[in-house]
Formats: structure tokens, C-alpha cells, sequence
């Protein structure tokens, strides 16, 4: 099985929090291996983007009117009918001054005393979107089929060459950028795309997909495509931008992401390769679960098949202070320890221990659990176990 590696995250802005209402109940997870961090100097804070033919002159206009009050750092990336606005180049998500940049542009305030930026982040620097011929946005129809998703450098001009091949396939496909995803989809559909419209954002119900069009799709393109490999995650129904009035109500946007990453290290070489990384994103804390059981099924892939394996592993800590949710870290570690059971149950092979058992095992070798989340080289060497799986649940807003 090739590594496969996948990213998301939620919009911004009057396109992007469109986006972030695309995904119907029960599809809302992207599940990942070996997700990429972005270089340095790679991160920004996106205040806001324009498209359309005026995208250009309204952004330097906005840029030029925060210069004027002094707020360092501001800049604009343009490309075809788009512009965005973004504020300071940082090397990584905790840089300290991303941080104090963030909290001085969410307290600007406009002319109306409102807060425009109340709800920026950071983010990767945005890539300016190549022409495309096929928007997803000009899609007849409420709603498409997510078949592929890039968010990598070099994205858009990947996810504009595979829609392209699509079409010289015969497949209905369009295009969609965001501020960190691009997107393609497959066909244009109303709401007999349903069994029953109507279940669309209701908790516990999950409409089922009934067009036969659709299907022939889906059966086409049943796993979702994250750069360029195929992943366990379904291909799923979004909702098209700008598509939120009229028809079946979409699902509220999510008020917080949640990101479960793991590593199995290898306690022979204090290393955690290919499909022994593994992230994913949630949007809503019940997803954490069945993500978290996506992503150890991934992990555990990297272990031989006629492999023998004692594993431990430790329980996964919150992170983030900009939004923190208390339970995430006490629901991946229940969702990771189920996983992990099950995994046992169907393969005798493999035999796993509990976080008491695991903090043991390190004791005897003078090692405590936040010295090994710091450096995992320092479980090169650890005995009673062959592998040991560390994992964070980083929290933040939307």
C-alpha cells in the first residue's frame, strides 16, 4: 500500500465559510498518512479574499486602508479573478508572534464598530488559483459528488489536471479552491440526490444517495483521492458554494476542528516512517471516534503482516490554547484504545498494552511520557514492546 497523505481545512471568508458548510451529516471527516507541514515561512494570516474581476484593486485597497493603521506585515497574493489580504509570514502554527499578531488583527474594528477579522487564522500562505474552466461554483444544482482533494504546494494547478482528466474521461467534473483545499468534484445533482432530502444536518439521520447517476459515480470513485492517493474515506455529497439558500438546509458550520494525528514509533529505531504517521480532521467532536478508528487502521498497515508486535501506547493530550476543548484529548484516547483493541481481537499477532503498562515499561528505562512526546528517538532501545503509538488531538476555531 503507497503512503497517502491528506489535509483540510475550514475556510474563511464569504467563499470559504460556504465551504465550510458543504460536507452533509455523517461525511464531515478527512482522514490522512504522513500529512505534510508546511516550510518555513510558509504560514500567514488570511484576513480576506476576493474574486471576480475587481478581486485585484478591492484587496490592495483593503491592504493600502491597514497600512495606514499601522499593522505591519500586510500583503496581497493575487492570481486569476482573486486577490486575498493576508498579514506576516511565520515559520510554524505556535510561532509566538503569529499568536500576538492574531490576537491584535481580531480586535481591529470597522467604521460600523463591528470586528471583521474576528475569526481569522492561520494558515498556509494562499496559493493564487489558476483560470479553470469548470467552477464548481457555475455547477447547475445544489449539490456534487468530492471525489479528490490537494492541499500540498502546487495544489490548485494538481487539482485543475486531474479535473481535466476527468473531462477528456467523459466525467462531469469541477473545481473548487479554497483557502487551504482545492477540490475537485464529479456531476451537479438537486435533491433526488436523496432518499429523503429533508434528513440533510438532522443529528443521528443520514440521507442516503439514490441518483443513478450518482451512483455510477460513486462506484467509479468509491474511495476519496487526497494528493494523489487513494484513501479508506468514502467519496462523498457536498452542498456547491453559494447554493445555501433554497432547498435542504445544509449542516451549521462547525465552531471547531479537531486534528487526531498518531505515530507508531518503532522502539528499534526511535522512528515513526510512512504509514506509521497518520492525521486526519474531524469537524465535530463525535467524529472523533470513528476518525480516530480510520487512522489506526491506516497506522497498523505499516506493521508486516507476519509480524509479531507487543505495542503500547500513551494517552493523547490536547492541544491548543486558542480553542481548547478539554474532552478531545479524553475522546481520541478512548477512540485510540478501542481501536486498538479491535485491532488485537481480529489479529493474535498483535498484542497491546494499556498507557499504565506502557508508562511502566518506560519508568524501567528512566523515561516518562512527556519525554518521549517531546523526542520519540528516545524509545530507540525500549524493552517489552516493539512499537509505541504517540498521538495528539489539537483543537482550534474555525
Amino acid at each position: 500500500m503507497n503512503e497517502r497523505t491528506a489535509r483540510n481545512r475550514h475556510a474563511l471568508g464569504a467563499a470559504g465559510a460556504a465551504l465550510a458548510a458543504l460536507a452533509l451529516a455523517g461525511a464531515g471527516i478527512v482522514a490522512a498518512v504522513g500529512g505534510c507541514e508546511p516550510q518555513e515561512s510558509q504560514l500567514t494570516i488570511l484576513l480576506v479574499e476576493y474574486k471576480g474581476p475587481e478581486a485585484g484593486p478591492s484587496a490592495e485597497r483593503l491592504a493600502e486602508d491597514l497600512k495606514r493603521q499601522n499593522l505591519p506585515g500586510v500583503f496581497v497574493v493575487q492570481g486569476h479573478e482573486y486577490a486575498a489580504v493576508c498579514v506576516g509570514r511565520y515559520a510554524t502554527w505556535k510561532d509566538a508572534a503569529a499568536k500576538e499578531m492574531l490576537g491584535r488583527v481580531r480586535r481591529i474594528r470597522d467604521a460600523r464598530g463591528q470586528y471583521p477579522f474576528a475569526g481569522v487564522m492561520l494558515m498556509p500562505v494562499p496559493e493564487p488559483p489558476p483560470k479553470t474552466e469548470w467552477p464548481i461554483e457555475e455547477a447547475p444544482g445544489l449539490f456534487s459528488l468530492y471525489v479528490a482533494g490537494w492541499e500540498g504546494p502546487g495544489r490548485k494547478e494538481s487539482a485543475q489536471a486531474y479535473a481535466s482528466k476527468l473531462r477528456r474521461d467523459r466525467w462531469e467534473a469541477y473545481v473548487y479552491h479554497g483557502p487551504r483545499l482545492s477540490m475537485v468534484t464529479i456531476g451537479a445533482f438537486g435533491p433526488d440526490l436523496f432518499d429523503d432530502a429533508s434528513k440533510i444536518g438532522l443529528p443521528g439521520a443520514t440521507p442516503e444517495i439514490v441518483h443513478p447517476k450518482a451512483l455510477e459515480i460513486l462506484r467509479a470513485f468509491p474511495y476519496l483521492r487526497i494528493e494523489d492517493e487513494v484513501t479508506p474515506v468514502r467519496s462523498t455529497a457536498i452542498r456547491i458554494p453559494g447554493r445555501e439558500d433554497g432547498g435542504p438546509a445544509g449542516p451549521p458550520i462547525p465552531s471547531r476542528l479537531y486534528r487526531i494525528t498518531l505515530s507508531l514509533v518503532s522502539t528499534q529505531t526511535g522512528l515513526s516512517e510512512g504509514r506509521g504517521r497518520v492525521s486526519g480532521v474531524a469537524q465535530h467532536a463525535s467524529e472523533i471516534g470513528p476518525l480516530t478508528e480510520a487512522l489506526v487502521e491506516q497506522m497498523l498497515s505499516a506493521i508486516g503482516p507476519d509480524e509479531r508486535a507487543r505495542i503500547g501506547f500513551l494517552e493523547v493530550p490536547a492541544a491548543d490554547a486558542d480553542a481548547a476543548d478539554p474532552d478531545a484529548g479524553r475522546r481520541a484516547t478512548e477512540a485510540l484504545a478501542a481501536a486498538l483493541a479491535g485491532a488485537a481481537a481480529r489479529n493474535s499477532r498483535l498484542v497491546v498494552l494499556d498507557p499504565s503498562a506502557t508508562r511502566q515499561l518506560l519508568d524501567a528505562d528512566a523515561l516518562t511520557s512527556d519525554m518521549v512526546r517531546g523526542n520519540a528517538r528516545l524509545l530507540k532501545g525500549l524493552t517489552g514492546l516493539q512499537y509505541v503509538v504517540i498521538g495528539t488531538a489539537t483543537v482550534s476555531k474555525t
